[in-house]
């Protein structure tokens, strides 16, 4: 299947970046408090994620991408997944069950997004049983509860550990006094969606802060055609109403003089329609559910004008459980369950003693307490996996941010992780800045990081299908990256990366030739390489615009050959202003992706969709509608499957493309008091 389209748009959009001439605006004092920091400013915005203390985003050791609050307001992002499509150099694959990141061009189908880091608050998200760093709708988190996205691409590992591979992502949620009151929501939408929320937050007098939230979302099933399975046996191909999606959340965050406590709670059920797995097709029992639960209590306060000490308690739990119809019209069900908690402690100490230095040292304790797989069938029982393997974790870290006189600042880190089922590593990170004039910072990042091989790539093994491989080394990675970033003014920057990646070791799924079997491997090596360029401004009348372009290449180190779902051109452009002063914006959004392999080698054609929101509220700011069309030209494009879609047809029948929505809409209204 070949599915190709030709744009002329983008690479015209991108040669404008180039002559594009912006108006300077006049400088703002910079606010004692991150979350005031006004919307137009970009030189003074401080980010935490990069080194986990807050710094300039010119001082930053990485190209930081953030998204704010007010981003996502305008260009009506509803998802993790919308917000990551924004950033330069990351794209996002949906195969109608979960969404997939890729960065700088890698982004294997159907890896859960393992190579990604996705922080809450700065505390780890992903599981610890597929490692899944979830970005789409079972992501537990609403994103009117997110006060700022941070992305740092490029490897983690010496701040953060295992998984933080191609990059980290870190949602920070907002505060009580940020809500300032009671808000109520309500939504519709395409294909019968619905969607309603409730938020309440106040910081009082005595210096509680307080935030509680409630959402819910749900999206009926709708019918998908797979032209694959088009066949009389199979419904011609059409899905009917499996499409569909029901999610709820809730949220809590309290403060008060240094001591913080988060609680988040989050339930998806999505029907699965590809006939995954070797499923029967358009059987209406196949579904997924996914439940994360977290609680963090900490503690920070300053020991003295020099010193400050960060401690954390925190607790996780991830729930999956998978409903699997593999023969048509019998009663047999297939169970695919996991079911893991973790309890974890940190302890980080930020010293300013030495003078020129910013010292940072800490500690992470880690004990996943339970981390069980279970695979079985009912009516009539029979088990086919159940395995259950705790283990436990540990690492000192320790980061210097030394100031080499007026110009140049050198960033060193290094943390060293012990796992009980991995063993020992090692990773650092290098970063040299310099100031070359009052505009233009030139960054140079050298890093190592790590993956661990996670409990489904080792242990799931099944009579049928899948058998384990508990020897996986971890997954290994060398990045080297310049980076420049231009401030003229606080209303604009611009900015250029040029990175070189080497990877070894990586896991892939692969069919063993002697039984047939499925079973992840250490096969595969890669060398990624690219550019990416940035330009961003904000007016003094409340417009503002963003465009990108990343051009990158990602081979196996052996063959030379170009990976699967490996665009080599993206382009994005994001364009807001006001329309009827602050009562009414509008916001345009243009992503282009590139032509990819599949898994299977056949050409995925290259698309560009445009997005449109409106944004009207009234004078006293207390009614907000919202009017989100997306895919306003109606475009026809799809995304890459990955091996695992395919039917329990003989032989089976596998998907070639994973057809996407064409125009869709969206209207919410919000009320505060």
């Amino acid at each position: 299947m070949k599915i190709q389209n030709t744009h002329v748009l983008p690479y015209l959009l991108c040669g404008g970046l180039a002559g594009l001439a912006l108006p300077a605006a006049a400088g703002a004092p910079q606010p004692a408090d991150l979350t005031e920091i006004p919307f137009e400013q970009l030189l003074d915005l401080e980010v935490i994620t990069a080194s986990r203390i807050p710094q300039k985003i010119s001082e930053a050791p990485s190209a930081v991408s953030v998204i704010t609050a007010e981003d996502m307001r305008r260009q009506g992002y509803r998802s993790l997944a919308d917000v990551l499509r924004s950033v330069r150099g990351v794209y996002v694959t949906y195969d109608r069950n979960y969404s997939y990141v890729g960065t700088r061009g890698s982004g294997r189908p159907g890896d859960l997004n393992t190579r990604l880091l996705i922080l809450v608050d700065g505390r780890r998200l992903n599981d610890v049983v597929y490692d899944q760093g979830v970005v789409g709708t079972e992501f537990p988190v609403d994103i009117e509860l997110i006060e700022r996205v941070e992305f740092v691409p490029g490897p983690g590992s010496a701040l953060y550990g295992s998984s933080a591979f191609f990059g980290v992502v870190n949602v920070i949620t907002k505060n009580g006094a940020a809500l300032a009151g009671t808000e109520l929501a309500a939504g519709a939408g395409s294909e019968g969606a619905r969607e309603a929320r409730f938020a309440t937050g106040k910081r009082f007098r005595n210096g509680v802060d307080l935030l509680l939230s409630a959402s819910w979302f749900d999206r009926p099933g709708t019918d998908q055609y797979f032209p694959e399975y088009d066949s009389p046996a199979s419904n011609h191909g059409i899905a009917q109403g499996l499409d569909y999606d029901r999610t709820a959340r809730a949220f809590a965050k309290l403060s008060y003089r240094g001591l913080g406590a988060e609680l988040w709670l989050g339930r998806r059920t999505k029907g699965i329609p590809t006939a995954s797995w070797g499923q029967s097709f358009n059987d209406p029992r196949a579904r997924g559910t996914d439940e994360y639960a977290g609680a963090i209590l900490s503690y920070q306060k300053k020991l003295s004008d020099r010193t400050e000490v960060f401690g954390s308690l925190h607790l996780s739990h991830y729930r999956y459980s998978g409903n699997f119809a593999f023969l048509d019209g019998e009663a047999t069900l297939n169970i695919d369950a996991s079911n893991s908690q973790t309890v974890g402690a940190e302890l980080r100490v930020l010293s300013t003693a030495v003078r020129g230095h910013k010292l940072i040292a800490g500690a992470e304790y880690l004990n996943d307490t339970r981390r069980s797989i279970a695979n079985y069938d009912i009516d009539p029982f029979a088990a086919y996996l159940d395995v259950d393997r705790p283990r436990k974790r540990a690492a000192l870290y320790v980061q210097d941010e030394m100031r080499l006189g007026e110009r140049i600042v050198l960033n060193t880190g290094l943390r060293h992780d012990d796992d009980s089922e991995n063993g020992h590593t090692t990773n650092p990170r290098l970063a040299v800045l310099f100031k070359a004039t009052p505009q233009v910072t030139l960054k140079s990042v050298y890093g190592t990081a790590y993956r661990s091989a996670n409990a489904y790539e080792r242990y799931y093994a099944t009579t049928v299908g899948y058998k384990l491989n508990p020897e996986l080394r971890s997954e290994r990675i060398k990045t080297v990256e310049m980076i420049a970033e231009y401030f003229p003014t606080e209303r604009f920057r611009a900015s250029a990366s040029l990175f070189r990646y080497r990877l070894r070791d990586l896991i892939a799924l692969t069919v063993d030739p002697a039984d047939g079997l499925l079973y992840y491997s250490n096969i595969d090596a890669a060398r990624s390489r690219g550019v990416e360029l940035e330009t961003e401004w904000r007016g003094e009348n409340g417009s503002s615009f963003k465009g990108s372009a990343a051009f990158q290449s990602v081979r196996n180190a052996d063959t030379g050959e170009w990976l699967s779902n490996s665009p080599r051109r993206l382009f994005k452009l994001n364009y807001a202003a006001p329309l009827l002063g602050e009562r009414l914006h509008g916001a345009l959004e243009y992503q282009f992706t590139s032509r990819r392999l599949s898994t299977q080698d056949e050409d995925i054609g290259g698309f560009g969709v445009l997005n449109l929101t409106l944004l009207g509220r009234t004078a006293n700011n207390r009614v907000e509608v919202a009017l989100h069309v997306g895919n306003v030209l109606d475009k026809r494009y799809a995304d890459t499957p990955s091996e695992e879609h395919y039917d329990n047809s003989n032989p089976p029948r596998y998907l070639r493309a994973i057809r996407q929505d064409r125009r869709n809409w969206r209207l919410t209204a919000s009320f505060r008091f």
